[in-house]
This record gives structure tokens, sequence and C-alpha cells, in this order.
């Protein structure tokens, strides 16, 4: 099966498993998350939050969530908000595990598979364009200009290596 490329995904396309580092020990933990079209009910049964290192954990159900307005009756209006393309996971904040801080700034991935992509894509020296509809979204558009620069290739190829492999 040929791996998946920068300029046919998303990076919502990694977010039922996010790889991030536990706020309690500090250690490699994991977000089980669902996809952007998940209803509301299937967020709050299915995302949860586990570390194996220092048994910390949460279900989304169990966090606050956001006050969004009030309405015109004092009603208050509450819900959740994904964080997406960041360097955090979308569903609980906590910062992901694979951070590479790099001398042109910070290059981040959801997961092992998130940042295969993105090896992947700085290995490519073709990267073709594509007639998919909202290619903007891609995740090969949405990573930054000094990445796809020839001259950083060799050079971020051994960070990413070396995140591979951290601890």
């Amino acid at each position: 099966m040929e791996p998946l490329k920068a300029y046919t995904c998303q990076n919502s396309d990694f977010i039922d498993h996010v790889d991030v580092i536990c706020p309690k020990c500090h250690k490699k933990a994991l977000v089980i998350g669902v996809s952007t079209n998940a209803s509301r009910e299937e967020q709050e049964e299915k995302v949860r939050f586990a570390c194996h290192s220092c048994s910390y954990s949460l279900k989304l159900a169990n966090t606050p969530k956001t006050l969004f307005y009030r309405t015109s009756r004092g009603k208050s209006v509450y819900g959740r908000i994904l964080h997406l393309n960041a360097p955090i996971d979308p569903f609980f904040g906590f910062n992901v595990w694979y951070q590479i801080d790099s001398a042109h700034g910070l290059l981040w991935a959801y997961n092992e598979a998130h940042l295969s992509v993105i090896e992947s894509y700085i290995k490519d020296k073709l990267r073709p364009r594509s007639n998919i509809f909202h290619m903007n979204r891609s995740i090969g558009s949405r990573l930054p200009k000094w990445v796809g620069i020839a001259k950083n290739r060799e050079y971020l190829l051994k960070l990413i290596e070396r995140a591979k492999h951290k601890i």
C-alpha cells in the first residue's frame, strides 16, 4: 500500500489517535479522538486521554465546556472548541509529543503516521498539484514555507528521524 501523500490528506485526518505529553508526568500519553464530522454525543462518549506511565486519565464528557454566549433571555450556551492545525491535541489542548524545534521554527505532528506524511513531503522532490477540491487544506499547503525548501531537506529529515526515536 502506498503511503499517504501530504497533498492528498489533511491534519484532521490524524486526530483519531494523538500522541501527547502527559500534563502530570511529562511522558508520552495518548488521546483517542474522533473525526471532525462526529456528532457532539459521539465526541462526548468516545474522546479519552490516558497516560500509561502515571495512570492519569480523562474523558471528554467529564471536562468543562466553554461558554459560547448568553441569549437575550439569559440562557447560557456552552460547547466545545476543536483546536485544529496547532501543536496541541484538538480535544483537551495538551501539547503534542512530536514537536521538533528547528533553526527555522517549530515543526509538529499529531502522531507517527502524521510525522511520516510530513517526512514524505520533505523527501519528495516533485510535489505535484492535484485538482482536489479545497486543496488549501492539505498538509503540504499548511506546512511553513521553510519546510519545503530543498536546502533544509537533509537537516529536517535528521530532526524527524531523531523525533521518531524520542522516548
